[in-house]
């Protein structure tokens, strides 16, 4: 099944019914939709795009509703989209929508949209479950670019898992995440498939507009939903509209639950997944308080397990690396080299996420392989020491993580987001007092962490900072 033909279906069971809200408040039906996805394929195939063909497109900006409409014009007609980021020649066109774009973007601007929308026969929509609809950009913690490669079928199976898994489905959605990603993307189809209405609003604003248009639904990762709170006025919120606030691409911390709580609604859920498998685990938060590391019940049609070194299963309850198993899962990387290919085997996709799954299949993290700091033959997760330091009732945030000293011995440091500073002193004597041997031997204090896109935490940036200051340090000490 082509993604788009739902949307087809909608078009003509109501026509009228208001498909999109723009963030100027003006609303497209469904009809105009579809129409506006005939004419966009139309026009990138005057442009010389075939099926099978490779375009670079990122719905971003203040022009989202054009790269929507453009990405499901390109996946009408069986054109694969990828970030412009993807290395090599094989994109034959990248498309930027707005007034000025990268040099060699095609520019697409309100001109490619119709001024209304034409009766007579309907173009017919190819159909092939197994062409690729978009590459994906999954850098994860690394920084370091994998495209993972999703068909038209995989993202069928994506959008039909979430309404089985997390049940009924609100009819006004915002989604604070790039509509280009795979979890934006998925929360927009699932919102079209079902006749909704998706209201395109920033994060900054998203509050206004849930008030402004009754939604119902809000997607996020903790990261835009920081940045929705800060920018909301004092007097705004709780929104009685508000029926779910799904939270995916990272663990979202807990004072930040309790603000969204607070400010937003109580209905918050947990989600768990990857570019590769999709989300595969979920729950209301305040259903996880009662088991350590827990994210949420792994969904039915999903196979989940933790591995040894050696790839044999471990009895449920017992920590090790995570493999996924679906007919959501993507099967590689483009272009990928023999190491990233290995995480795909059997049908499974072998996470770095370190977990256990339990006999009624809540699922709870230990950490990434990845990240866990080797502190001078001292093994530790960064999360025990991450929880220690949110103890604090003025911290808002944190991160720990490994920095080689001058010897190369690799020590423990850490970074917080506080809401006043904090003495070192006092931290110092709060770490010791709760980790003991596992205390930071310095922590930085930040006006917020850096984090990717999806709100996961880029340990690796905080360890350039980290050797950063204690380089300048050193040549502070010596002698002019």
């Amino acid at each position: 099944m082509n993604v788009t033909e739902p949307i087809r279906h909608a078009a003509r069971v109501t026509p009228d019914s208001a498909a999109v809200i723009r963030a100027d408040g003006s609303a497209l039906s469904y009809a105009f939709l579809d129409h506006a996805i005939d004419v966009m394929g139309i026009n990138a195939q005057r442009l010389g795009l075939r099926a099978g063909d490779l375009a670079g497109l990122t719905v971003t900006g203040p022009d989202e509703t054009l790269g929507l409409i453009l990405l499901l014009g390109l996946a009408r007609i069986g054109v694969v989209t990828a970030d412009p980021a993807l290395p090599g020649d094989r994109i034959r066109l990248r498309f930027h929508a707005g007034a000025s774009g990268p040099p060699g973007s095609v520019l697409v601007d309100p001109g490619w949209l119709p001024r209304g929308v034409a009766d007579g026969p309907k173009p017919r929509i190819p159909s092939d479950p197994d062409a690729v609809l978009r590459l994906f950009e999954s850098s994860g913690t690394t920084g370091q670019p994998k495209f993972v490669i999703v068909t038209h079928m995989q993202m069928t199976q994506r959008v039909l898992l979430r309404w089985i898994a997390e049940g009924g489905d609100p009819a006004t959605r915002i989604v604070c995440v790039s509509l280009s990603s795979a979890l934006g993307l998925v929360s927009a189809l699932r919102t079209f498939w079902r006749g909704g209405t998706l209201v395109l609003s920033n994060p900054a604003d998203a509050a206004a507009a849930i008030a402004g248009h009754g939604v119902t639904s809000l997607v996020t990762s903790p990261l835009s939903l920081r940045t929705m709170l800060d920018g909301m006025p004092p007097d705004a919120g709780p929104f009685a509209s508000l029926q779910e606030v799904l939270v995916g691409g990272s663990a979202l911390p807990p004072r930040l639950y309790r603000l969204a709580v607070e400010r937003l609604s109580p209905h918050i859920v947990s989600t768990l997944g990857s570019t590769e498998t999709n989300s595969y685990a979920s729950s209301k938060v305040r259903d996880l308080d009662e088991r350590p590391g827990a994210v949420g019940y792994v969904w039915p049609g999903v196979e989940a397990e933790a591995v040894d070194e050696a790839g044999v299963p471990l009895p449920p309850g017992t920590a090790g690396r995570l493999r996924i198993r679906s007919p959501m899962n993507a099967t590689g990387y483009f272009d990928s080299d023999p190491n990233r290919a290995e995480q795909f085997r059997d049908g499974w996709f072998y996470s770095s996420d370190v977990g256990a799954v339990w006999p009624d299949r809540m699922l709870t993290l230990n950490g990434r392989m990845n990240e866990v700091i080797n502190a001078g033959g001292t093994k530790v997760h960064p999360q025990v020491i991450e929880a220690a330091l949110l103890k604090l009732p003025t911290v808002l945030d944190a991160a720990a993580f490994g920095v080689p000293d001058a010897t190369g011995v690799t020590r423990i440091q850490a970074a917080i987001v506080a809401r006043t500073h904090i003495e070192d002193a006092v931290l110092s004597a709060f770490c010791q007092r709760m980790l003991g041997p596992l205390a930071p031997v310095g922590i930085l204090q930040m006006k917020a962490l850096p984090r990717n896109e999806s709100g996961k935490i880029l340990r690796d940036r905080l360890v350039d900072i980290a050797l950063e200051l204690m380089h300048t340090a050193q040549d502070g000490k010596r002698p002019a």
